[in-house]
């Protein structure tokens, strides 16, 4: 726990930049930002001090550039984590620091990736881009491996029907299909217009999502259908894993959750993979 007192901040600073620990004279671009709180969250949580030179130097910030960099802290905050972050002021020798801490990530929201799907943990005092593949952290590899892993884990596929619309949404969900295989992990893909019967839709869609593990909402077209069976989802707790093509308008309740965005199917394949992995790893831990 981070000591966010004027006092605690002081000995942060002291301290110097170390592996929980960032120091900026002003606040960099959004990407730059976005990279350090993923990071932190990636690997054992942190504290960024805004108005604090390489060096430990109180350098301090007026009062409008607090508001400022608070406000762009947080809406950045907002779009990147699925949960809140503590930022604040402190004053010391007479100067505002702004702080913003980064509690390390929980294992069914891990790993955080950025809007535009880099990964990135730290290593000492430096934020490093970290590939996909190589992403996953012992503890996940250990459950998947040892933790039941053959428990089959079920994830409904949320999205868009309107294929006349949109051709490319059967490569994309064919896509998913492949990130599935590449696990290599037992998960079980539905989408409820490819399951057999005679049944009412609405309902037939909330009996598979009370079934299913993992939620895939796919925000591509902006489909009414998909706010609706992703609002059940979340109201069930079940583990969600929201992605849209790049470009997608999302809605003000939509987008201030973590979406993965991609520009084909290509990289849909690519990013989905790591997301299925941490929410398989996820699940077996809890039923553990």
């Amino acid at each position: 726990m981070i000591d966010s007192t004027p006092e605690g901040i002081a000995r942060v600073i002291a301290d110097g930049e170390s592996q929980t620990t960032e120091f900026k004279s002003r606040l960099p671009p959004g990407h730059v930002v976005a990279s350090v709180l993923a990071a932190f969250a990636n690997t054992k949580g942190g504290i960024l001090l805004i108005g604090v030179g390489d060096k430990g130097e109180i350098l301090g910030l007026s009062d409008d550039e607090v508001r400022n960099v608070i406000n762009r802290l947080q809406r950045i905050a907002a779009s990147l984590l699925p949960w809140s972050m503590n930022v604040g002021v402190v004053e010391i020798d007479g100067k505002n620091i702004v702080y913003a801490i980064v509690d390390k990530a929980p294992a069914y929201y891990y790993p955080i990736t950025t809007s535009t799907g880099m990964l990135y943990q730290r290593d000492l005092a430096k934020v490093v881009e970290v590939p996909a593949a190589d992403f996953l952290d012992l503890e996940i590899r250990a459950k998947i491996s040892s933790v039941q892993p053959d428990k089959e884990a079920v994830a409904f596929v949320a999205m868009s029907f309107r294929e006349e619309e949109e051709p490319a949404l059967v490569d994309y969900f064919r896509a998913m299909e492949r990130a599935v295989r590449a696990t290599e992990l037992p998960i079980k893909l539905v989408r409820v217009d490819l399951v057999d019967g005679d049944y009412e839709i609405s309902q037939r869609i909330m009996e598979e999502i009370d079934k299913a593990d993992i939620v895939i909402a796919d925000f591509t077209l902006n489909s009414s259908n998909v706010y609706f069976e992703l609002g059940y989802a979340r109201g069930k707790n079940r583990r969600i894993i929201q992605i849209a093509r790049k470009g997608t308008h999302l809605e003000f309740d939509i987008r201030n959750w973590r979406t993965v965005f991609y520009r084909n199917a290509t990289e849909l394949e690519e990013k989905l993979g790591p997301e299925l992995k941490a929410a398989y790893a996820s699940i077996v831990g809890n039923a553990s």
